[in-house]
């Protein structure tokens, strides 16, 4: 192993999960899993303001926090309400008051990064210089005011016409400001390999989302399930010194299969 380069086996193993509806919490502990990246559906978008929903979560953080479970990261809603990246500036203005909201419900919640989309779609060719320029304005605010309440931005590589989803892009986005890391989606990345954006990139990724695809479009499936060259995507990561977790993003996962699926990505690593 060079210098620099980390042990994959030591990374922890993580899964994304709905604050709304829980998966079995001591399941998910007795199988192994050590954190977790909590996140909603976009309908539930006004979660600091519903007293309700509000309160639901506040429970589960705790019943995560008191099963031994560590909160890794928040995973901000994405859709239209949340783009950063809307040419209305009065509309892209509430979508950068709704962020800080729920940068705000981090500090409360005691997480220290927050996931975030840079966009969403369909963007049309000819408005894609312009969406970047405005999400790399939103970027440039945001990034300050998640340092302000103990947090830090993870940029998310996307697929498709999303920004971000390339390299280049991915690059332009997180040079605004400093603070800003990347939330590496294997799953997302096709204008190039994981394996080529992860050795460009690898110094700036903070965190991962993991899963497979049929190398066409996104799938969340299980890895070894679909194209991707989980060997050269676990090489990537350690030889730059990542030391996160390895973030499952699967749908339905069974945990105890997922903890099989890390141990023989391990065993061909």
């Amino acid at each position: 192993m060079q210098i620099g380069s980390s042990d994959p086996k030591i990374w922890p193993v993580g899964l994304s999960i709905s604050l709304i509806s829980p998966p079995d919490l001591h399941q998910l502990k007795q199988s192994g899993i050590a954190c977790v990246e909590v996140t909603w559906q976009a309908k539930f978008m006004d979660v600091p303001h519903d007293p309700a929903t509000k309160a639901h979560c506040d429970k589960v953080v705790q019943a995560i926090r008191e099963s031994g479970i560590d909160i890794w990261s928040v995973h901000i809603p994405y859709r239209s309400p949340w783009d950063i990246s809307l040419i209305d500036s009065i509309e892209r203005e509430k979508v950068l008051e709704r962020v800080t909201c729920i940068l705000a419900l981090a500090q409360e919640w005691g997480i220290r990064q927050a996931v975030l989309h840079p966009s969403y779609e369909p963007i049309a060719p000819e408005e894609r210089g312009q969406r970047l320029d405005y999400a790399k304005e939103s970027l440039l605010r945001l990034a300050p005011a998640a340092e302000a309440h103990g947090v830090r931005l993870a940029v998310e590589c996307l697929p498709r016409t999303c920004l971000g989803n390339n390299i280049q892009e991915i690059e332009a986005l997180i040079s605004i400001h400093p603070s800003l890391g990347i939330c590496c989606d294997v799953n997302h990345l096709f204008k190039e390999t994981p394996e080529t954006f992860i050795g460009s990139l690898g110094s700036r990724i903070i965190t991962t989302h993991i899963s497979d695809n049929d190398g066409l479009d996104e799938k969340h499936w299980m890895p070894g399930e679909g194209v991707l060259n989980w060997k050269e995507i676990i090489h990537a990561l350690a030889e730059t010194g990542y030391s996160g977790p390895f973030m499952y993003e699967v749908r339905n996962p069974d945990p105890r299969c997922l903890m099989d699926n890390w141990r023989n990505l391990m065993s061909i690593s």
